[in-house]
């Protein structure tokens, strides 16, 4: 499965430390990278329970990195705290993508 792939899978599923929560991953029209949103409103909800936007987005980054470790992919997902749109906003990470490269 490459990239294009994961990010169309119907829902992604993030473990906090109260809940699963299954998110929409879609691509930033424009832009190097993601958005996170709850695939429903009962998912909302449960993301409303947990009242810290931070440790949500935190937790999301941590669970989309460790996906992408499984898929032996050569970059990771940082969060993006500029985002200002509905959902949780993700940059793609090359860094290492890059030191492979310039060796």
């Amino acid at each position: 499965m490459d990239f294009n792939d994961f990010l169309n899978e119907k829902n992604f599923q993030v473990v906090t430390n109260f809940n699963a929560i299954n998110y929409r991953l879609t691509l930033r029209h424009g832009e190097i990278g993601f958005v996170a949103m709850a695939s429903s409103g009962k998912e909302l909800d449960k993301e409303i329970e947990i009242d810290n936007k931070q440790e949500i987005a935190k937790a999301i980054e941590e669970s989309i990195n460790r996906e992408l470790k499984k898929r032996r992919q050569l970059f990771t997902v940082k969060l993006d705290p500029s985002y200002k749109g509905a959902g949780h906003g993700f940059d793609l990470d090359m860094d290492y993508l890059l030191e492979l490269l310039n060796k």
